[in-house]
């Protein structure tokens, strides 16, 4: 976005446009968020047309997938955006725009999948057996919890990218340029939080249709590909992380004393 003067009512609608576009973002990442738990974790069939061939359903669920691993991809290279800020002058709002087209896909993904009960690697029907979907209930509850801990640890704020608009119109510099080298090779390389919680509710499920084979396949796979690090990226990751979390439970357990 194109530098103007601060008390100017061009300046003053930029500030309110972000302010606002900051809200819907929030707003749609839960949204989106909740739609992806149930769509991970529910122990039925999503939507499926048995008069679709079933080559139809697994070409269709394929697009989606490339249509959403495509824009996750594409958008995060430094290539896409150092050109967005050339053509648009968006740069405070890069991250939000990713957000937003990272959750509209990911929605289109989820309203258009298309389930395929025909041919599956394992199917247990836990209807029947309260006490296996007690299990896989609670298996997938425990791995969101601790998905959210993790979210809450890197910073919701910063990794949505409101932290950068309101950093941005208060004259402050960007978080990420206060961490640690190590931190920002380590945010270069996986931007978001619970690639092995996610990995494992994916595979940890009662109903291993083609379809969620296919997906299950998918994101293990871009997952692993997609995200690399030495040795000493983990090191100093379990060293930070761990410092992270006791503070967030010191502040949080100073503020129910305060109140």
């Amino acid at each position: 976005m194109a530098s103007v003067n601060s008390s100017s009512p061009l300046s003053l609608f930029y500030r309110y446009f972000h302010y606002t576009l900051s809200l819907l973002v929030v707003v749609l990442v839960i949204v989106t968020f909740g739609n992806f738990q149930v769509f991970i974790s529910k122990q039925t069939l999503h939507q499926w047309d048995g008069d679709i061939p079933v080559l139809v359903r697994f070409l269709g669920n394929c697009f989606l997938l490339l249509v959403f691993i495509m824009q996750h991809s594409v958008m995060a290279t430094e290539w896409f955006k150092s050109n967005l800020a050339t053509w648009l002058q968006i740069n405070v709002s890069e991250r939000l725009l990713y957000v937003t087209c990272t959750c509209i896909t990911l929605l289109f993904l989820i309203l258009w999948w298309q389930s395929i009960p025909e041919t599956y690697l394992w199917y247990i029907d836990t209807e029947q057996r309260s006490f296996l979907w007690l299990f896989f209930f609670l298996l997938h509850l425990v791995g969101w919890v601790a998905l959210g801990l993790e979210v809450l640890i890197m910073d919701f704020r910063e990794m949505i990218g409101v932290d950068q608009v309101y950093r941005y119109y208060n004259h402050q510099n960007p978080l990420l340029l206060r961490r640690a080298r190590k931190l920002r090779e380590i945010y270069s390389r996986m931007r978001h939080p619970g690639a092995v919680i996610l990995t494992t509710l994916l595979w940890l499920h009662p109903l291993m249709t083609l379809d969620r084979l296919i997906l299950a396949c998918t994101l293990t796979s871009y997952t692993i590909g997609h995200h690399s690090f030495d040795e000493s990226h983990y090191e100093f990751a379990e060293k930070y992380f761990t410092v992270q979390f006791s503070e967030t439970v010191h502040k949080s357990y100073t503020r129910n004393q305060h109140s």
